[in-house]
């Protein structure tokens, strides 16, 4: 009986498990899994908040019950996430709070504090490509001596609150080279829309004519690369979000 008294009491200490997962452009999901104190599934209601803000967001789903475990997959939309939360962000850990119930069960209180990176992240680049997406890239201006080139790119913020671009950084590569670098710094993206942003090169010319060749001079492009990130500012701290695309590199 002590036994079971303290395997009991050690499941119950468990934090919550967390895994996202990438939905459409407008959803993704969040399968929280914790202790079951009835040890039935059902049809779940409750509500959850982060780092102690008083929004909480209203969530349901089929909950299953396993091994002394309650899991809750959820489908949430970027547009439902409160502004509140994203005040509050911190870029190591968060608190966490989830109050519900169980159809016919026992009430499900989780609370704690867990690390980012201890939270399981499933199709990350993926989801990226669908708001940070690639116009153009090509090059604006050749002479014999220099060239001028830009990227322009597609960024959709999918939140109901306006984000801050603090700065950016980048370089393009064709064939192996580095054709070019740049930075930018200050913009605003605004909510539920697609944003253009322009992202001047700082041409090496040499090695633009060494990888490029008359491809690039004769108006027919080359595959290239842009890579980089955008510094996304919020007040508890600075978010990279990576870019990566594949394009090609055209004359205008």
């Amino acid at each position: 009986m002590a036994l079971k008294l303290l395997v009991a009491l050690a499941l119950a200490a468990l934090p919550i498990r967390i895994d996202i997962r990438p939905g459409s452009t407008d959803t993704f999901s969040a399968t929280l899994v914790g202790p079951a104190s009835g040890g039935r599934g059902g049809l779940f209601s409750g509500r959850v908040s982060v780092n102690g803000s008083p929004v909480e967001l209203p969530v349901s789903a089929r909950a299953e019950a396993s091994a002394g475990r309650l899991r809750l997959p959820l489908t949430l939309r970027y547009a439902d996430i409160p502004h509140d939360w994203a005040k509050r962000f911190r870029s190591e850990t968060f608190d966490y709070r989830v109050t519900g119930s169980v159809s016919g069960g026992a009430p499900v209180e989780w609370s704690g504090r867990s690390r980012w990176d201890s939270v399981g992240v499933e199709g990350e680049r993926e989801t990226l490509r669908r708001f940070v997406r690639l116009v153009t890239l090509e090059v604006t201006d050749v002479s014999f001596l220099s060239s001028d080139a830009r990227a322009v790119v597609g960024v959709r913020n999918p939140f109901s609150f306006p984000l801050t671009v603090a700065s950016s950084r980048y370089r393009v590569t064709a064939g192996g080279r580095v054709l070019g670098r740049g930075m930018t710094r200050g913009m605003i993206l605004r909510p539920r829309q697609e944003s253009t942003v322009l992202l001047p090169l700082e041409v090496e010319h040499g090695a633009l004519i060494a990888a490029a060749g008359g491809a690039v001079l004769s108006g027919e492009g080359v595959p290239a690369r842009l890579d980089g990130a955008l510094t996304v500012r919020l007040p508890g701290g600075d978010v990279a979000v990576p870019i990566e695309l594949a394009g090609r590199l055209s004359v205008r």
